[in-house]
Parts: C-alpha cells; structure tokens; sequence
C-alpha cells in the first residue's frame, strides 16, 4: 500500500514538473510569437533542408528490408561476432549496420520495427540498443567534419571514435552468459509483402514526422534558453573548467547547446574558435550522447520496446564518456 503511495506521489510530481515547464515554453511563445515562431520555422527549415532528404530514403529502404526478412540473412552473416561480444541475438548486427550508414534515430527505430515483428523482445532489445544508437557519417564526416570544421580529416577521426565508443559500450549493457543460451537464435519470421511498398512509405512518413517535429521544438526551446540566460549560466563553470585545463572557455557554450540540440551545439563549437585538441574530445562526447532532442526522438521508438528513459540515459551517458577518453589522447597527437 505504502509502495503504491509512492509510486503515485513521484507520478504526480513528475506530471506537475512537466505542466510546469511546458507551461513556461507555452507563455514564452505567446509573449513574444514573432521570435519563437521563427525559431520554430528556423527548426522546420533545417529538418527539410538537411535532415529530411538525408533520413526519409533510409526510413523507407530499412523498412522494405527489415519486411522482407534481410535482419534474418544479415544477422545471420554477423551472428558469431555479434554472439560471442555480446550474447546477443543476430538481428543486433543488422541493428548496428544500418544505423552506422543511416545515423540517428535509425537504430531505434529498426529495434522498435523488429520488436513488432517478434524477432526480438524486450531483453534482447535492451542489450542491442547499447551499441546500435548512432550517429551516421554524413552528419558526422560530411556536415560536422567538412562543413563545419573545414576538415574532412577532422569528421572521420570522429567517425571512428564514435563508432568504436559505441561498439565498447555494447560490452557494459551485454547479456550475461549464463543467460545467454535461450537468446542465441534469432526468431524466424516469414517475409511480409502484404502492401509492402505502402506500409513502408507510411512507416518512413511517420517516422520521418516524429524526427522533424522535435528538431522545431527544440530550436524554439534552445533559443528560449539562451534568451532566459539559462545556456551562458550553465556554460560559465564549464568555461572556468575548460580554462584551467588549457581549452578554449568559448566551446563552453557549444556544449551546452549541444545537450539540448547536437546539430547547434557542434556548430556554435565550430564558431568559437576551439582548437582541435577542445574540439574532438568534446564533439566526440555529444555526438555519442546525441542531446536531448536526439534522445526523445530515440525514446518514441525504444518505448514499443519498453526500454525505460532512465536505462536508455545510462547507455548513452556511457558511450558519451567512452567517446571523450577515446578521443582525449588523440586530440593531443594532432
């Protein structure tokens, strides 16, 4: 009785937590609509200009794949390594391929489609999204590296810390071997071409919707941040701590953004000046960590698979600090 108590107090205060803050964002665009419907517009812009023709033929293609059983074949190819790192079904190889050449939110979203599929379940798709949640080299090399560095060179050595933080995170959440045995084969399902090209297109539109939805938002919910002082109040004790270990105090500021938003946060970096050895360890971290806008856009799919916030935080938090030390000494090589 008294844990049920409890339980409905913390829901109770999460929900008015909630109320309160988006109530905050709500007055905020009504006092000053012409500024936060820009930054919404500005957000729109962005998912159509740059995210949206970059996403929408990996949301459609992975669907048809993912229908006509090639999670099956290609688990199958991965099976052995993808077994004997993680005791973990094959499907988590065809998880991981995808979205290191599609990006955010791929890998959730492959594991929310399979999930429904009864070819993983819930088990399975905990340990598997602990090293399949990605970001994919055309952000990474083309837009971070090349367009907002100046550096192909630069992207790539990114590339590679993320995608190695990534795979030795996997090692952390990995299914126990002892519990392993009944998780070794991969369900079979029949291939379904029942109106495949149909669903496919509502699937990826769908999906495509969600991921632009919360890039708007959080453009709008980034500047009312900044507005409110809440961004530069954060980032000055990141700046005094950047300063005392030789980095550059303005990246500060980028790496607060970047909790919120990745894509604003790597290009205030860029802009501020920081030098190679600030840049790629922390870059590094957020682009593993993705922000929060990359998180609830993952979370709308992990929670088909019952996969909690908190457990999805831990993972990325992980593969965040994997990313940093992995790139800390190369940083000081260039």
């Amino acid at each position: 009785m008294k844990f049920t108590q409890s339980l409905d107090s913390r829901k109770r205060r999460a929900a008015t937590t909630i109320a309160v803050l988006v109530g905050f964002f709500v007055i905020c665009l009504v006092a000053d609509p012409k500024r936060y419907i820009s930054s919404v517009y500005n957000g729109m812009v962005l998912f159509a200009t740059s995210v949206a023709p970059a996403l929408f033929p990996f949301f459609f293609f992975t669907r048809i794949l993912t229908s006509v059983g090639t999670a099956q074949i290609l688990g199958d190819a991965l099976k052995k390594p993808v077994a004997r790192l993680y005791n973990c079904p094959s499907a988590g190889g065809y998880v991981f391929f995808m979205s290191a050449i599609s990006g955010y939110p791929v890998g959730s979203r492959l594991l929310s489609d399979l999930y429904s599929a009864g070819v993983i379940d819930r088990r399975q798709a905990k340990a598997v999204s602990a090293f399949t949640s990605t970001s994919g080299p055309l952000f990474i090399v083309g837009t971070v590296g090349t367009v907002m560095f100046g550096s192909a060179s630069f992207g790539y050595l990114l590339m590679a810390v993320h995608f190695a933080a990534s795979l030795l995170n996997g090692f952390i959440y990995r299914i126990k071997k002892r519990d392993a045995k009944e998780y070794a084969e991969l369900v079979r399902t029949p291939p379904d071409f029942d109106d495949l090209l149909g669903k496919s297109m509502t699937s990826a539109l769908t999906s495509l919707f969600i991921v632009g939805g919360y890039i708007a938002v959080f453009s709008m919910i980034a500047d009312v941040m900044t507005d409110i002082g809440a961004v530069d109040a954060l980032a000055a004790p990141l700046a005094s701590v950047y300063d005392a270990v030789g980095w550059e105090p303005e990246a500060a500021r980028g790496t607060v953004l970047g909790l919120i938003e990745i894509t604003r946060g790597c290009l205030s970096i860029s802009q501020s000046g920081a030098q190679i050895k600030t840049a790629l360890p922390v870059v590094a971290g957020l682009l593993s960590f993705g922000g929060a806008s990359v998180t609830l856009q993952s979370l709308t799919f992990l929670g088909n698979c019952k996969i909690r916030p908190l457990y999805y935080l831990a993972t990325k938090t992980t593969q965040a600090l994997i990313s940093f030390a992995l790139a800390l000494p190369i940083s000081f090589l260039l």
